[in-house]
Order: structure tokens, then C-alpha cells, then sequence
């Protein structure tokens, strides 16, 4: 194993150094910017994960956990399994299974804000549809008894005098295409709010269509996803239980050239599990945009 870390390190150390001599002076600086760009994308992706998430951290937290989390895993499989490769292909799995299970977290959120502003919705059309209240007394209604998830939004909107600022900063926290609509609708709408009764109901109806093809859909992308990561966990187990056996089978991976071998394998695994990924991906709602004057 010394053999191989050694022939390992001087590899790359000669790779690095030929990239520089070939370079020239400039080329260092522009690869030193490409990276700085990259870990810039990179922090704020995953910023953006952890609050989706509903986890407050900082620019760098998220990166820091997965960091850390990946360097853990990948040295207990290290000292496990004595492979460098699989030491990388752990650590890259369970970074992965913790995106995996942010998205999962992400996702249940997703819903609860939908269910939440889909019965505001209906709520609001039974206020107005009884002629009984208008709308800021509808708005009213919802920061006391709305739902639970909603409450503060109109609570600060209801004490805000309805302002468009309140709105505009409710719809930033809650990031929903339904609830969007529903501040331009009482946004533009006349004082008694008679007429938002009609397209309130409409509003309902047509989303809960859509929230409901979207879950399928959701449910369909889910299955494919857990397929195509059994497939790509299963030869990792047989050889994790191989290297536990001490199996004699793995020697010649143990080499040099073994090491590459398997390498470019699980590389080419994990390059076709991206792709899946990437295909199965749904396109999002797109958000209405209003300029709240």
C-alpha cells in the first residue's frame, strides 16, 4: 500500500508541475480565478439546499458538513477496506446520500407551504364569496386562525397595513408560484374585494390539479432515483463484503494499474448516475414577477 500512496502522490505532483511549466505565468492566475469562481457557485448551491432545507448556516456551513462528512466516510472505508478508490467512491457516496436526504427534507417543506397556500386560498374565497368582510379583514382572519405555516406572513402583511413592501418580503420567505398570484390578486383588487371571490375559487381548483400531477410525477422520480442508486450501491457492497473477507479476488486490484482500473469503473458509474439524475430532473414552476411599486 506504501507502493501505491507513493506512486499516487508522485503522479499527481508531476502532473501539477508540468501543468504550471506549460502554462506560463498567466495561466496559474486564470486557473486560481476558475477556482475561486467555482467555489463561489459552490458555496452559494449549497447555501441555497440548506435553506430550502429549512437549515439556517452560514455562506460555507453546508459545504464545511458535506466536507466533513465526506472525509469521515471516506477514511472509515479506507481503513476498512486499505483501497484509496474505495475510500474516494465512500466518501463520495455519502455525500451524496446527504444531499439526497436534504432534498427529501426540502421537498416535504415544499409541500407543506403548498397544502398551506392552496387553504389560504379557499379560505379567502369563503370569506369573500359571503360579502360578509373584505379583504383586509379577510387578511386578518388568516394571521389569526390561517394556516399554521402562513400565520406569521399575514401577520406581518395585516400589520404593515397591507403595504406592497410586506407582500413582496412574504413572497421572498415563502417562494411559492400560488402565493405570488395571490398577492397580485389583492394587490390589484378593488377595496371590496367582491370580485376575488370567483378567481380565488378558479385558483384553487387549477392548482390542486397541478399540485396533484406534480406529486405523481414527484413519486415516479423518486422510484427511478432510489433504481438508479441500488444499481450503483450494489457493486460497492459485494466489494466492501469482498475486502471484509480478506478475498483474494481484490489482489489484483491492489496494484498500481488495478487502482486506475477500478477507478475509471466507478468513475464511469458515477458519471451515468449524474446523467440519470440530470434526466430525471423536473423543470420548475416559474415564479410570477411583479414590481411592487
Amino acid at each position: 500500500m506504501n507502493t501505491v500512496e507513493a506512486a499516487f502522490a508522485a503522479g499527481l505532483s508531476v502532473a501539477v508541475a508540468a501543468l504550471v511549466l506549460a502554462g506560463g505565468p498567466g495561466r496559474p492566475r486564470s486557473a486560481e480565478a476558475w477556482l475561486l469562481r467555482a467555489a463561489d457557485r459552490l458555496a452559494t448551491a449549497e447555501a441555497g439546499r440548506a435553506r430550502a432545507s429549512g437549515f439556517q448556516s452560514g455562506r460555507t456551513g453546508m459545504v464545511v458538513v458535506e466536507g466533513a462528512t465526506g472525509l469521515l466516510a471516506g477514511a472509515a472505508a479506507y481503513l476498512v477496506t486499505g483501497m484509496p478508490v474505495l475510500g474516494l467512491a465512500a466518501g463520495g457516496l455519502a455525500v451524496g446520500f446527504l444531499v439526497g436526504w436534504l432534498g427529501l427534507r426540502a421537498a416535504a417543506l415544499k409541500r407543506e407551504r403548498q397544502d398551506a397556500v392552496v387553504s389560504a386560498v379557499r379560505t379567502l374565497r369563503q370569506l369573500l364569496e359571503t360579502g360578509a368582510v373584505g379583504v383586509t379583514a379577510s387578511l386578518e382572519v388568516l394571521a389569526e386562525r390561517g394556516p399554521d405555516r402562513l400565520r406569521r406572513e399575514f401577520s406581518g402583511i395585516v400589520g404593515a397595513g397591507g403595504r406592497p413592501q410586506a407582500w413582496a418580503e412574504a413572497r421572498r420567505r415563502v417562494a411559492e408560484p400560488v402565493f405570488d398570484l395571490l398577492s397580485a390578486a389583492v394587490l390589484v383588487q378593488r377595496p371590496g374585494g367582491g370580485e376575488l371571490g370567483p378567481l380565488f375559487g378558479e385558483l384553487e381548483d387549477s392548482v390542486t390539479a397541478a399540485y396533484e400531477v406534480e406529486r405523481e410525477a414527484v413519486a415516479l422520480q423518486v422510484q427511478a432515483r432510489s433504481a438508479s442508486t441500488l444499481i450503483l450501491c450494489l457493486p460497492l457492497a459485494f466489494l466492501a463484503v469482498m475486502c471484509l473477507l480478506r478475498s483474494s479476488y481484490l489482489d489484483v486490484y491492489r496494484t498500481l494499474f488495478g487502482q486506475l482500473f477500478l477507478a475509471s469503473m466507478l468513475g464511469t458509474m458515477a458519471v451515468a448516475q449524474l446523467l440519470i439524475r440530470r434526466l430525471l430532473r423536473l423543470p420548475e414552476e416559474p415564479r410570477v414577477e411583479l414590481v411592487d411599486g
